[in-house]
């Protein structure tokens, strides 16, 4: 989310259109965002709670805006009267759909706060269609399905890759995400354990920061063998793993987009990635897709990208076409269309 809102607002900024912009932030403008033109207010607190439900309510009726977006989900729950229409972004509905897997206090906030949300927004974005039809399942409220529209997320290349972690050659299994349930872990070490068995098999790379409800995960990964843990990198070392990496390893039991498999598509690396959520409408025909909860099939996968170089070749080539059609700039268009089919003074 921090990703989706930072790309957009530079994004939208940058080709405004006539549109003038203001950030609004919690406690500090993101120096990311230091050098863009448009003005910033600062919140005096940095809890999500704070700012959904005291700060945010309050703030937004004294800027004299005609739209407002909340890229970091959802908008607060209750607004003053006289507060600009709201459009707000929806990422997934894991915390309904996958319950176990989602921590207990996001699934109260959740909870408690989407539905009065998505009831008071005048616009919904969603960031693929398969989230868009779990969250219509998910809620049936007249007049949602006319609100939501999709707004699939961007990718950018424009951070150079660094060095390689020392000691890493090219060639390794690359596998990018948060260690929680979610990004299935314990299978593809299995998986990986299986597939040593079988073949010659580079080492296999994750990058990711501890997470929630990972339980002993994080201690087989650091004891399995072949197994190397690089815990959160930086945008520099991100590139370089993406670039040196034979094969994206990504068997997900759910994504409402999947970020990972899009930039390493943006780089031309061969994924295998689970046949569940949005990754196979992110995927379409450039990714090798496998049962997330069959040990063997993404084992199976794994083998296929690393030992078929004709696939792997087709699959490099196909992957860097369809990553062309997914930029900030789309993004950002998509987005500026809903804000301005709801602000109150159209331009």
């Amino acid at each position: 989310m921090v990703t989706v809102a930072t790309e957009l607002a530079r994004a939208l900024v940058t080709e405004r259109d006539g549109d003038a912009y203001t950030l609004l932030c919690s406690r500090e403008r993101p120096s990311s965002l230091k050098d863009l033109d448009c003005d910033a207010v600062l919140a005096p607190y940095r809890h999500e709670l704070a700012l959904k439900l005291r700060w945010l309510p309050a703030v937004e009726t004294r800027l004299g805006g005609d739209a407002i977006l909340y890229p970091y989900w959802p908008s607060p729950p209750r607004r003053e009267r006289g507060a600009p229409p709201a459009a707000m972004f929806v990422y997934d509905l894991a915390f309904k759909l996958r319950p176990a897997e989602v921590p207990w206090q996001q699934r109260v906030y959740l909870g408690s706060i989407l539905r009065p949300a998505l009831r008071q927004a005048a616009a919904v974005l969603v960031i693929s269609k398969k989230t868009r039809q779990d969250l219509l399942d998910c809620y049936p409220l007249p007049g949602l399905e006319q609100k939501v529209s999709v707004v699939p997320l961007g990718v950018s290349n424009a951070v150079k890759a660094g060095p390689l972690p020392e000691g890493l050659a090219p060639g390794f299994i690359l596998a990018v995400g948060t260690i929680e349930p979610r990004k299935n872990y314990p299978r593809l070490l299995a998986a990986y354990r299986a597939l040593r068995a079988r073949i010659d098999t580079p080492p296999l790379v994750i990058a990711g920061r501890p997470g929630w409800a990972y339980g002993d995960t994080l201690e087989k990964i650091r004891a399995e063998p072949g197994v190397r843990y690089l815990g959160h990198v930086d945008e520099p070392t991100l590139s370089a793993l993406y670039e040196s990496a034979g094969v994206l390893a990504f068997p997900s039991l759910y994504e409402g987009f999947g970020l990972p498999l899009l930039e390493a598509m943006a780089r031309g690396l061969p994924a295998v990635v689970g046949e569940t959520g949005a990754l196979p409408e992110l995927a379409g025909e450039v990714a090798v897709l496998v049962d997330p909860e069959d040990v063997d099939g993404i084992a199976s996968g794994l083998e296929r990208v690393l030992t078929d170089e004709r696939l792997r070749d087709r699959l490099r080539a196909a992957s860097t076409e369809r990553a062309k059609e997914f930029t900030w700039e789309r993004s950002a268009d998509l987005t500026r269309k809903a804000l301005r089919d709801i602000a109150r003074v159209r331009s």
